[in-house]
């Protein structure tokens, strides 16, 4: 398997677990959603053109280092990030 494929694995796996909407799994992945925007961040910065830009979800990115639980918790933010995830699996 290519990394690439582990990244698109992940963020469908990710997005799974958004939308089931079971609020122990989804806070039990708050690390690794954490850890994927991090990867997905030095993605983006390493290719300028993607068609993803960091303003996308940088600011749920930081809210996630403070505060995972509050921020997973908020409708909006899980949204984003189903969308988020739905784009980098295209």
């Amino acid at each position: 398997m290519s990394p690439d494929y582990n990244f698109v694995a992940q963020a469908s796996n990710l997005g799974k677990i958004l939308l089931k909407g079971d609020d122990s799994e989804i806070m039990g992945s708050a690390e690794e959603i954490l850890f994927f925007l991090n990867k997905l961040q030095d993605v983006i910065k390493l290719n300028p053109k993607s068609p993803i830009p960091l303003s996308s979800f940088s600011d749920i990115k930081d809210r996630l280092e403070t505060d995972p639980e509050t921020t997973l918790k908020e409708n909006d933010v899980r949204t984003r990030l189903v969308e988020l995830f739905a784009k980098v699996v295209r």
